[in-house]
């Protein structure tokens, strides 16, 4: 599951949240799932998702079980 994605859909408008998953070449649907943990996004979605959103959703944050959660990492 993504917490990161799951909070940046319930803050995001939906108008906001079409334009970014078209962007990455998907559907909010999909960013749903993701967000749900029933789809892991690849590292290719993860790249795209964070471009789209310019920073806002990060590859770390999307894939916490590859690259580490980014909360629990100390500056």
């Amino acid at each position: 599951m993504s917490h990161q994605l799951r909070t940046w859909l319930s803050k995001t408008p939906p108008e906001q949240r079409k334009q970014v998953a078209q962007n990455a070449g998907t559907s909010v649907a999909y960013l749903w799932q993701l967000s749900g943990g029933h789809r892991k996004a690849s590292l290719e979605m993860a790249k795209r998702l964070q471009d789209a959103t310019e920073g806002h959703l990060t590859i770390e944050g999307l894939r916490p079980d590859i690259f580490g959660d980014p909360a629990s990492q100390v500056a």
